[in-house]
């Protein structure tokens, strides 16, 4: 089942986005599926799955849950180096481990990452990329069968 929701990096009334990549359509994995992530885009007419983000005063999306982030790594241990923004790497480390049929140029699609590599084709000839290549992307990000035990959103 592919159910693409529309990401921005900024809100729409805002600043625009930093690239091209930064709005884009991103299926959802089946394992959030089934937890439910989707009844969160069913609260509101938002273009957002989640709605409710407060957006700073220079646009940003997210900054109070990147503070409540840094918060609760602080309480729990975690070292400086780790942020909010180290999720997206790690996903986009594993998922360049994960299966050799899953090319770059999805994986930065995926992530809102201008293509690591300009050959000429990705540059010329790259005019998009199918949603099915991006949910085989998406779902080659395994988790443990215990993450989403129990739990619904």
């Amino acid at each position: 089942m592919v159910s693409p929701v529309s990401l921005s990096g900024r809100h729409q009334n805002r600043l625009a986005p930093k690239t091209e990549a930064g709005t884009r359509i991103v299926p959802v994995h089946s394992k959030l599926i089934e937890a439910g992530v989707l009844a969160l885009k069913d609260t509101t007419d938002s273009p957002y799955l989640i709605p409710g983000l407060e957006t700073s005063k220079q646009g940003v999306r997210g900054a109070a849950l990147g503070r409540a982030f840094s918060l609760l790594k602080t309480r729990i241990g975690l070292p400086a180096e780790i942020t909010f923004h180290s999720f997206r790497h790690t996903v986009s480390t594993r998922l360049r481990n994960a299966d050799a049929s899953i090319r770059e140029v999805w994986i930065d699609r995926l992530l809102g990452h201008e293509a690591t590599h300009k050959s000429q084709g990705t540059t010329t000839y790259l005019t998009g990329i199918s949603t099915a290549n991006l949910q085989q992307t998406i779902e080659a990000i395994s988790y443990p069968e215990t993450a989403f035990a129990n739990m619904t959103i």
